[in-house]
């Protein structure tokens, strides 16, 4: 007579090989505390700026950078403000920054920014693609324009697309 066990066993080894393949998606914040999703539904890219007030390239590129988010591209723009990058940050200083640099867009929580998986930049300002689903694809170092940004995502795109064929 057959035992069971290994047919329980065998089934036990499927059910950890998929739950194992369905990994929650990573929770972020903007600094209000409103989620923020690594991985995009509608499939949109993500656009994620490092900048700081100090920096005169960051707060020249801010209105492109408000275009980008404001156009209806396919292109998502997040914020990381690289002095209050961890914590504790000062969330009114915080606050305080994006009012002065006039940033439309969402700037991550500096608890979130760890689990955005980049490492914080050398140099400032620092761009950084992301695909829909949160895989980094491509580092900028210095300002970009909205058409810069739109052109390097299509790029990145049509290279997807043709590895996928």
């Amino acid at each position: 007579m057959r035992s069971a066990f290994p047919k329980r066993l065998w089934f036990l080894f499927l059910g950890v090989l998929f739950l194992s393949g369905c990994s929650q998606e990573v929770q972020l914040e903007d600094f209000h505390g409103n989620p923020l999703h690594l991985k995009a539904k509608d499939q949109s890219w993500l656009v994620v700026n490092y900048w700081a007030t100090w920096c005169d390239p960051c707060r020249e590129e801010v209105p492109e950078l408000n275009a980008l988010a404001a156009a209806d591209n396919g292109i998502r723009v997040w914020g990381v403000d690289f002095d209050n990058a961890s914590p504790p940050a000062h969330l009114a200083d915080l606050d305080d920054n994006v009012s002065l640099l006039g940033i439309n867009f969402p700037v991550v929580s500096p608890v979130s920014v760890a689990d955005l998986g980049i490492d914080l930049p050398p140099v400032l300002p620092a761009t950084y693609i992301l695909d829909a689903q949160g895989q980094l694809k491509k580092k900028l170092l210095g300002p970009q324009t909205q058409k810069g940004l739109e052109q390097a995502v299509a790029e990145l795109a049509a290279e997807l697309k043709a590895e996928q064929k």
